[in-house]
């Protein structure tokens, strides 16, 4: 597996600051989903809090920063989301800010108390994201017939599985495979010699695309099963670390 470079996507982020301190910050996308290949970019996500003077005065705090350029000889993908509106989409079971928190690429210390809360609020409600997830790269798919694209419909959907299934936010595609009963090596080794935008050959993607109404079932009887709560249970809890945040900020 490559090992995304963190020096370089920290050095970004220094070089592309958000708008407000970063309380999070990871690399996420194909170096958490375990097919990298040479010519993946860094995804790199992350959390800001506004300044205090944007919260309380006239003006409006920017809800997300963005920054795509090669730095460095690396294309570097950078995206941040204030703290609120990222919560709330936490609070949601968006299943990209549950996998940012709890990322083993994490660039900045001090993530663990917002990683805690992540794990803490997972339930039913993400269901929603992943199965949206997946009909949305269904259709990309549809559209490029690429290996990455295959790759991240059978992602988005045993990743919602797994959670639905266990509790755990599982993001690793060559991890959950086994364990489910899929065969996806060939993919992942043709992705790594290809690079990102090379198309299948007809005869292999029509083998992954059978498949794939396969993996909507799946999420579907998962949801059935799933001994999950229906909406977070720590929703108090997590209002709480905002409001300190936002005072500690004030001081």
């Amino acid at each position: 597996m490559l090992i995304p470079d963190l020096s370089i996507a920290r050095r970004f982020l220094g070089a592309r600051p958000a708008p407000g301190p970063i309380v999070q910050c990871a690399i996420t996308g194909a170096h958490i989903y375990g097919f990298p290949s040479e010519d993946s970019d860094l995804d790199i996500k992350g959390l800001h809090m506004a300044p205090a003077h944007q919260i309380l005065g006239l003006g409006q705090a920017k809800e997300a920063h963005d920054a795509l350029e090669i730095f460095e000889g690396v294309e570097c993908d950078l995206t941040t989301h204030e703290a609120r509106p990222a919560l709330v989409s936490l609070l949601q079971g968006n299943g990209n800010m549950l996998e940012r928190f709890t990322s083993p690429f994490q660039l900045v210390d001090g993530f663990e108390e917002l990683a805690a809360m992540a794990r803490a609020s997972v339930s039913k409600a993400s269901f929603r994201h992943y199965r949206g997830y997946l009909k949305g790269m269904r259709h990309e798919h549809g559209l490029k017939h690429r290996a990455k694209t295959a790759l991240y419909c059978y992602r988005v959907a045993l990743t919602g599985v797994h959670l639905l299934n266990t509790g755990e936010i599982e993001p690793n595609l060559t991890v959950l495979a086994p364990e489910y009963g899929i065969q996806v090596q060939e993919l992942v080794d043709f992705k790594r010699e290809n690079g990102e935008k090379c198309p299948l050959p007809k005869g292999l993607d029509n083998h992954h695309m059978a498949a794939f109404d396969g993996l909507d079932a799946m999420l579907a009887d998962a949801l059935e099963g799933s001994s999950l709560p229906a909406t977070p249970p720590n929703r108090d809890a997590v209002e709480d670390w905002l409001q300190a945040e936002r005072r500690r900020g004030l001081l």
